[in-house]
């Protein structure tokens, strides 16, 4: 039993310490003392929480003397003795405090010390100050060789270059502590890993030299020689190696999982697919070029999460925007001062319901500051990568994704895919593009992945009448299971599926991107296929937001990425009401985007009422805002404005913004805005990629303005058509004066 008393002050505090005690009654006076005159002095709001671990002697009654005495002690009893990472993990679930700071009772780490861990945190903005203990003065016996001995193993075992890596001085965010305390291995004397276990997670730890003093009062646990201690500390290095060096990272979802007691679900696939699974995931640093074999665990971890009920889900999106918003603002400058000139405080942003305190995030704002400003202090550029799109605006847009948002991006595409009826191993086809922008590596990786993932590219900027036959020659032969790719590509074989069926394989579904997918499309490249189809919504910056299930009652947000608000004149929308789509990712640390508007449309749904899949995850309604469009080129190509998309985004130094604009077959209006580094041969470049793919003889006019007005959503309109084109006959094409709508 855990029994908390508390005294109760009308001000919040800033730092709670947390000191276990068992049998310290002579010296808990002098530490609360002590540690109230460091508050008094430094003038923090605090508090000290002492918990009884089970003590023999009179220190639960020394406790609750103290109590009555000071306002700022509040104490903690444990029926029996639990340990010290216990009284740890007792003291911080009571704690009250933004930050924790962790001492022992025995009045060794001077309590005014305290003020130099804090003071040490808030000047460098790391996430966990330990406190080193000085040899000055210290007692050179056996337990200080033994102590120096075991950092010296730490340091070796997990390539780390810590003075004292076991200190159990320690000072930091309170959701730090809650995050590496959940560990798997059984340790004997897990505190000793403290700091392995918040490096192992990512965080930042930096040092600051404390005395330390000899006891004066009460006994140690230690003797001199202690042989059962230092057996146990051996355990507990072959323990923590496989735990934290051998094992894979344990990410923030898995933590949730585990203390919410989430139950597993079963895996559903016969052996040889997960055979096939398990050698992909092996061979992931050999088809990947920044994902890791983290990412198998991760998309383990979200089959399991998508049948947490909604508060549970609510629950984790709290939990993570909390130490988000906390990153941002310890860590990156842009946030920071939009957070300081707003009078607004980390621990002001509790839910997702005080969301609506932060203003919105525009593109241009987020563009103006991405050099340096929205990048984060703490960011490892081994571990970032650069993200270059144009969307459907047509204004070249770079930003840049770490590798834990890489890895969760993709466990969600596979998730996503199984509601669509695919299991991995399935043959599956993609109409899309597979290597246009990519360098040589990552042509030879994306292609070993194909191979891997049974994946066959169907290359969608190349689609036409000349060639329709043998694309469709090729799906017939390979037989696959599953398709995915652009809406206007499948709008544009349904035709001919139309005409005649698939007869030599059988799709379980089919995944539609990229552009909206109005539902007479929907219904006739079902009926073409014949199988369902299932609509994704997604951007460049975070890939897939939201997912068609097998229900097909709206899209589920992959709500442990993302935060997606749909918002009317400022504030949430209604039930069935249009609103636009503003997004919060709760995995990008390295550029973070807290509440950024995409400028697409979509109706909102009531999250009240379960899906009929059974999944509690958040859902959106139908998206809008972004337009079906296809340019013809004189060779009769037929492409999607997604491929001006992907071949401006390689270009941003040189065009700011383009828009082509298409009135008949083979000729095309090319409107451009030049960037700064605008050259005639970047420009060549890019005229000789358009008649590459739209035919040499295509009349293509440009025209260099200095602006491209904008379309009613907030978003340029990259491209144009006033083609009268019907997807089901488009060997008869006819031009309408009247803009396409």
């Amino acid at each position: 039993m855990q029994q908390v008393n508390n005294n109760n002050g009308s001000v919040r505090p800033l730092i709670s310490v947390v000191a276990p005690c068992f049998n310290e009654s002579g010296n808990l006076y002098e530490l609360t003392l002590r540690t109230a005159k460091v508050f008094e002095k430094h003038e923090i709001p605090g508090e000290l929480i002492l918990v009884n671990d089970g003590s023999t002697d009179n220190t639960a009654e020394v406790m609750e003397d103290l109590s009555r005495r000071f306002n700022i002690l509040r104490t903690v009893h444990h029926a029996e003795n639990k340990g010290i990472e216990h009284g740890w993990r007792s003291g911080v679930e009571a704690a009250r405090g933004d930050y924790v700071c962790l001492i022992d009772a025995d009045l060794q780490n001077p309590p005014e010390d305290i003020w130099r861990l804090y003071r040490e945190i808030k000047h460098t903005r790391t996430d966990m100050v330990q406190g080193c203990r000085s040899s000055i003065g210290r007692l050179k016996d056996s337990r200080f060789i033994l102590s120096k001995g075991l950092n010296l193993l730490l340091n070796i075992l997990f390539g780390m270059r810590a003075k004292d890596n076991k200190s159990g001085f320690v000072l930091a965010r309170r959701d730090l502590f809650q995050e590496i305390f959940s560990h798997s291995g059984r340790y004997f004397y897990w505190q000793s890993f403290i700091r392995v276990a918040a490096e192992s997670r990512g965080f930042r730890v930096s040092e600051v030299e404390t005395l330390f003093e000899s006891r004066q009062v009460g006994t140690s646990f230690m003797s001199q020689v202690p042989v059962k201690v230092i057996l146990r500390c051996l355990w507990d290095l072959a323990v923590g190696f496989k735990e934290y060096r051998l094992g894979a990272r344990v990410g923030p979802l898995a933590s949730y999982l585990k203390r919410n007691k989430a139950v597993p679900v079963m895996n559903d696939l016969e052996w040889w697919r997960r055979a096939l699974f398990s050698f992909y995931v092996l061979c992931m640093p050999l088809h990947k070029w920044k994902i890791t074999r983290r990412a198998g665990r991760y998309y383990k971890e979200l089959r399991e999460s998508q049948w947490l009920s909604r508060e549970q889900i609510l629950d984790y999106q709290n939990e993570r925007l909390k130490q988000l918003i906390r990153h941002a603002y310890e860590h990156v400058p842009f946030y920071r001062e939009r957070f300081d000139n707003l009078g607004l405080i980390p621990s002001d942003i509790k839910s997702v319901d005080d969301l609506g305190k932060i203003p919105v995030l525009d593109k241009k704002t987020f563009k103006d500051n991405l050099y340096f400003d929205l990048f984060s202090s703490n960011h490892d550029k081994r571990e970032i990568l650069r993200v270059a799109t144009s969307g459907s605006t047509g204004e070249p847009f770079v930003c840049y994704a770490d590798r834990f948002q890489l890895e969760m991006r993709w466990a969600a595409t596979l998730r996503s895919m199984e509601w669509a009826g695919y299991r991995f191993g399935d043959r599956q086809a993609r109409l899309w593009h597979q290597t246009l922008g990519m360098s040589t590596t990552q042509v030879l990786r994306e292609r070993l992945d194909a191979l891997f993932c049974r994946r066959l590219f169907i290359p969608a900027f190349e689609l036409s009448d000349a060639n329709i036959g043998s694309m469709i020659d090729k799906l017939e032969r390979y037989k696959p299971s599953f398709i995915d790719g652009y809406a206007e590509s499948f709008n544009f074989l349904s035709r001919y599926f139309s005409e005649r069926p698939p007869s030599n394989f059988r799709l379980k579904g089919i995944m539609s991107s990229a552009q909206i997918l109005p539902e007479q499309s929907r219904a006739i490249i079902e009926r073409a296929f014949n199988c369902k189809v299932f609509d994704k919504y997604g951007s460049r910056e975070f890939s897939g937001i939201a997912y068609e299930c097998e229900a097909h009652e709206g899209h589920h947000v992959v709500a442990e990425n993302y935060i997606v608000e749909i918002l009317k004149n400022g504030v949430a929308a209604k039930d069935g009401e249009m609103g636009e789509i503003i997004i919060t990712d709760l995995n990008n640390y390295c550029v973070p985007f807290i509440r950024y508007r995409l400028g697409d449309l979509a109706m909102a749904m009531d999250d009240s009422v379960l899906c009929g899949c059974g999944r509690a995850l958040p859902r959106i309604g139908r998206i809008e805002g972004r337009t079906q469009a296809i340019v013809v080129g004189a060779n009769g190509n037929y492409l999607p404005g997604t491929f001006f998309a992907h071949l401006f985004k390689d270009f941003d130094h040189a065009v700011a913004q383009y828009q082509i604009v298409q009135e008949k077959v083979g000729a095309i209006t090319l409107k451009i805005v030049k960037a700064p580094r605008f050259t005639d041969s970047a420009f060549g470049e890019i005229l000789a990629l358009l008649r590459q793919y739209l035919g040499e003889s295509t009349n293509i006019t440009v025209e260099f303005v200095e602006t491209i007005p904008l379309i009613r959503t907030g978003k340029h309109q990259g491209v144009i058509s006033r083609l009268d084109l019907d997807f089901q006959n488009l060997t008869s094409i006819g031009i309408n004066e009247a803009p396409r709508v």
